[in-house]
């Protein structure tokens, strides 16, 4: 196994094939351990299950739940949303949980992107946080110079030794749903193998008895005036200041060609001139109607895609099924601020066409070549870096060297985009995109001249990528700081400037909870402390609190207090021995740096 999950014991998995639904009530009574239901298979002419086929094995199931039980669905996408709608009156959501597949599932017309993961949902009785083991995932190794895939940099002695801990996108292992799944089952059965639960019971709808009957759902009909393409042919970018919902209204019928959205996330998260804190109701009243919008201003066969979590994706598929044609849930394994034992990682961004949708033009043949100057030499945006492969710098040297083919295929599953880490990289907005998501967005829905909208565009990222891929642009924004910042942006990018380079900034906004220190010099190393708390640790065979640290450390409590945001921080290093970033050498064999030995 590829995951160790600590003082667990392994759950008894029994397994029931389900070939009618009466089954279900049979084998479940007060059932109040882990519940893993597997959703019949798609059939091959459709994307989904009919909802009623879903919500019937759904109700079936949660009949028969006890007060203290999990329950795990599994199946495609769009199965899970509806699960999911049937699931939240009753049971407490936890996290879902994007699994990569063995085989891509590829359209024949070029109108989707390759599938390439599937997903598990986690529901449970009770409320309150998710019950389960602290589990890790083996540190992963790069294909050329068998070093660890992540550059750990001057941290490695704050983490096990083992592997870091699990996230809700799983790339470690894989499966297709039509196939073997134990691996991924066991692991449920280790996650959750607590004393709390004896067993996991797999119920197994794949080869359950479908209805023949084609669900029909009701399509919201937009009504849209039909232009000629032709008319999008004078420059049109422009930046706007104003709300997102009334700017959107005055904008043409089928006058867009690409609709990005990254809204406010509705977390409570303080923005420049207001916070994020409707209610839930009042907040997807507001996205319902903006999202409508969107599609009126969408041109036929064109994409909208929609940025946000998990939880409020759901909510924004089931408004945009109605009104548009769901193309993929492309997930973006951006790992975020560790707020739980399961780190948080999946974003997704719905992708739903107007009507149906074109053959993608980064799909195409003839999609352009990507050159921007400044930009990354690992990125590429239709061609993602290859899963494993590190991006330290004398490795990615080697490698193109070497002519070494580091590249995988361009799928809905992407974890070669990282979120904007050192403050030199940002400009003064909490929440701010990478560069590389946006290239690799409108590159893969739009080709040149064609018209890209942000009704969102906070400082500036989407028009200012687009702008560099020869696009026309539309950015609505609502903050007169944000839309100043953008507009800042887009003067230095016509004077020949990269806005997206690195500038030492005073940042007073951020989208992490955690205190930013403030620049200083170190007396002593922040490493020397932390390894001196856990040489501490180990006399007293626990960890230290500060009044420890006075007794028993070498060092001014004072350097602790700070130079460090928490105490916890203090004790990083104490929780664990430390890695090493280079692979076992009992398993290295004659690695690609060596190689290029030869050539010094």
């Amino acid at each position: 196994m590829t995951h160790l999950s600590e003082d667990s014991k392994r759950l008894r998995i029994g397994h029931i094939p389900v070939t009618h639904k009466e089954i279900i009530s049979k084998e479940l009574v007060d059932f109040n351990d882990v519940c893993l239901l597997i959703l019949p298979l798609t059939q091959p002419d459709q994307r989904s299950n009919p909802t009623e086929l879903v919500n019937s094995l759904v109700d079936s199931v949660v009949e028969h739940l006890g007060a203290k039980a999990t329950l795990i669905t599994m199946g495609e996408t769009i199965d899970l949303v509806h699960a999911h709608a049937r699931l939240s009156s009753s049971m407490q959501y936890q996290l879902w949980v994007a699994i990569k597949r063995t085989s891509l599932k590829i359209s024949k017309d070029n109108s989707v992107l390759p599938e390439y993961h599937f997903g598990a949902l986690v529901h449970t009785r009770y409320n309150g946080s998710l019950n389960h083991t602290k589990t890790r995932i083996k540190y992963t190794y790069c294909p050329a110079c068998e070093r660890t895939t992540k550059d750990y940099g001057g941290k490695k002695h704050t983490y096990s030794s083992y592997g870091t801990l699990l996230s809700d996108v799983w790339r470690d292992i894989s499966a297709d749903l039509e196939k073997d799944l134990s691996g991924i089952i066991e692991r449920f059965a280790d996650l959750f193998g607590l004393e709390t639960y004896s067993q996991l019971l797999v119920l197994d709808c794949r080869n359950l008895k479908q209805p023949t009957v084609v669900e029909k759902r009701e399509k919201y009909t937009l009504q849209t005036s039909f232009f000629s393409p032709s008319q999008n042919k004078t420059n049109q970018s422009r930046l706007i200041l104003g709300d997102s919902l009334e700017e959107l209204r005055k904008l043409s019928d089928n006058s867009i060609d690409f609709a990005f959205a990254d809204p406010p996330y509705n977390l409570s998260k303080k923005y420049n001139n207001y916070t994020d804190d409707l209610s839930i109701t009042e907040y997807f009243d507001w996205c319902d109607e903006w999202i409508s919008e969107l599609a009126r201003i969408l041109r036929p066969g064109k994409t909208c895609a929609i940025l946000n979590i998990p939880l409020w994706d759901i909510r924004h598929f089931l408004h945009m099924e109605r009104i548009l044609q769901f193309q993929n849930w492309i997930v973006w394994d951006a790992l975020s601020f560790p707020v739980r034992l399961i780190m948080p990682a999946h974003y997704g961004i719905l992708c739903f066409s107007k009507g149906p949708s074109r053959p993608l033009p980064g799909l195409m043949d003839q999609a352009e070549e990507f050159h921007i100057k400044n930009s990354s030499k690992t990125f590429q945006p239709l061609a993602p870096l290859g899963e494993g492969y590190c991006l330290r710098s004398t490795c990615v040297r080697t490698r193109q060297l070497m002519d070494i083919d580091d590249r995988g295929p361009l799928t809905d599953l992407w974890w070669d985009i990282h979120r904007l880490k050192h403050n030199s990289r940002r400009v003064d907005h909490p929440c701010q995109l990478p560069p590389q998501l946006m290239y690799r967005l409108i590159t893969i829905f739009t080709e040149p001249g064609e018209i890209v909208l942000d009704c969102f565009n906070g400082a500036g990222t989407t028009t200012l990528t687009a702008y560099q891929l020869n696009r026309q642009y539309i950015g609505i924004e609502l903050s007169e700081k944000y839309h100043a910042i953008s507009g800042s942006r887009h003067r230095e990018i016509l004077a020949g400037l990269d806005p997206f380079r690195k500038v030492k900034r005073k940042l007073t906004e951020k989208n992490s909870p955690v205190e930013r220190m403030p620049v200083q010099t170190y007396e002593v190393p922040k490493k020397t402390l932390q390894l001196e708390v856990r040489r501490v640790a180990r006399i007293l065979g626990k960890l230290p609190n500060r009044d420890d640290m006075i007794e028993h450390g070498k060092y001014p409590i004072e350097y602790y207090d700070n130079y460090f945001v928490s105490w916890g921080e203090v004790c990083a290093a104490a929780r664990h021995e430390g890695m090493s970033e280079e692979k076992d050498s009992i398993q290295k064999t004659s690695s690609v740096i060596q190689q290029l030995n030869l050539f010094s």
